[in-house]
């Protein structure tokens, strides 16, 4: 006969939010939640810049957090990501953007553009662990240009629905 193990609730005890500096997306997930894993959530993954590995040093620091969760080294160097599964419980396909005007805007940012992100960061309690909530985008650059598959316009004749055989 086994017994199953009852695992203690988790506890986050938050810090105090922050706004990090100018930032480039590389990737998000604002045009509607990822649920890959079952818990949909809005997420934004930024390059760490110097000024925002020091606002998150000094927030785990305040927290006597042991480990950042959501940091990843790449070939390309550092990167953090933010989340929210705030917006998706409630329904909403689309995280809320600011623009650079401080009004609401219907873009989302993608990949090169340059963000600020107001973060709240959370020290998990079961592992000393802490995570950076995002609360809020503001879309200060717009860089993204389109598909990343890197095709690039090309001369030639225009393709039309009659070109194909099918």
């Amino acid at each position: 006969m086994s017994r199953s193990r009852k695992m203690p609730p988790v506890k986050s005890n938050y810090g105090k939010s922050f706004f990090t500096p100018e930032v480039t997306v590389v990737w998000s997930h604002l045009l509607k939640p990822d649920d890959k894993f079952g818990n949909p959530n809005h997420s934004v993954t930024v390059t760490m810049t110097p000024e925002l590995q020091k606002l998150v040093a000094a927030a785990v620091k305040d927290l006597g957090g042991k480990k950042i969760n959501g940091v990843k080294d790449t070939d390309d160097g550092r990167t953090i990501k933010f989340k929210n599964s705030q917006y998706a419980k409630k329904g909403e396909q689309k995280f809320p953007v600011v623009g650079p005007d401080l009004k609401s805007s219907d873009v989302v940012p993608f990949g090169s553009d340059v963000v600020r992100v107001k973060v709240v960061p959370s020290l998990i309690t079961r592992d000393n662990s802490v995570s950076f909530y995002m609360d809020a985008i503001q879309l200060v650059k717009r860089n993204y240009v389109g598909e990343s598959s890197g095709f690039k316009a090309v001369d030639g004749p225009a393709i039309s629905d009659e070109d194909v055989p099918f």
